[in-house]
C-alpha cells in the first residue's frame, strides 16, 4: 500500500526543513489530491516513474502561506503573496553556485537542447543564497515561460487534461507546494485546481 505525506504536515515547524523529524524529509510520495481552506480540490499532476520517493536524495523545500501548504503560482508572479519563512537561505548549507530544476510537466515531450521546462539556477543571488521566495518566483517565471513556449504544441494522447489550453489547464489553477531533489535535478510538485472536482 502506497504512503502518503499529508500536506497539512508539510509546515514549517521547530525542526524546519532538512531535519531528520521533518515530514518533508521522508521517503513518502505525495498525496494524489488535497483540500484548501475554502474546499477547492487540487490534484496532483503526475510524475513519471523514475521520480519515486526512493529516487530523493535530500530533502524537500516546502512552500506555504499564512499557514497553510502551498501557493497559487498566479499569485506569486503578481507579488501578491509572500511565503512562509520568505528569507531562508534553501540552499545555502549545500554549498552550491547553481542547481539543476525541470518542470516535467506531463503530455509534452521533453526536447535534447533547449528544453524550456530545464533551468539552470544559481543559487547565489546578488552576493547571497537565494531565498525560498526568491526560489518560489524562480520556480513560477519558469512555469510561465514553459506556458508560453508550449501552448499550441500536440500533447500525448490521455494527458490532454493537463494541456496548458483555454479547456484544460490555466496558470491561475496551479498551486507550486513543495520542490524535490532526485540525483541531481530538481522538480516541483504542481497541483492543479480541476474545475470539475472542486466543491
Amino acid at each position: 500500500m502506497a504512503q502518503f505525506v499529508n500536506p497539512q504536515q508539510l509546515m514549517h515547524n521547530p525542526s524546519g526543513p532538512d531535519t531528520a523529524t521533518h515530514p518533508s524529509s521522508l521517503h513518502t510520495d505525495m498525496p494524489p489530491y488535497f483540500l484548501l481552506p475554502d474546499g477547492k480540490r487540487l490534484v496532483r499532476l503526475p510524475r513519471a516513474m523514475l521520480f519515486t520517493p526512493a529516487q530523493k536524495s535530500t530533502s524537500a523545500i516546502t512552500f506555504s502561506a499564512s499557514g497553510f501548504p502551498g501557493v497559487r503560482v498566479k499569485d506569486v508572479l503578481r507579488a501578491t503573496v509572500l511565503v512562509d519563512e520568505p528569507s531562508d537561505r534553501v540552499f545555502e548549507h549545500h554549498g552550491w553556485r547553481t542547481t539543476n530544476i525541470a518542470l516535467e510537466w506531463p503530455g509534452y515531450d521533453p526536447r535534447p537542447v533547449n528544453d524550456p521546462g530545464h533551468l539552470r539556477l544559481p543559487a547565489i543571488v546578488d552576493g547571497a543564497p537565494i531565498t525560498r521566495n526568491q526560489l518560489a518566483g524562480e520556480i513560477c517565471s519558469l512555469l510561465w515561460m514553459y506556458k508560453n513556449k508550449v501552448s499550441g504544441r500536440p500533447v500525448t494522447r490521455g494527458f490532454e487534461r493537463w494541456a496548458f489550453s483555454p479547456n484544460a489547464t490555466h496558470v491561475s489553477d496551479i498551486w507550486l507546494l513543495s520542490l524535490h531533489h532526485y540525483r541531481n535535478v530538481w522538480i516541483p510538485e504542481f497541483y492543479v485546481r480541476d474545475r470539475a472536482l472542486s466543491i
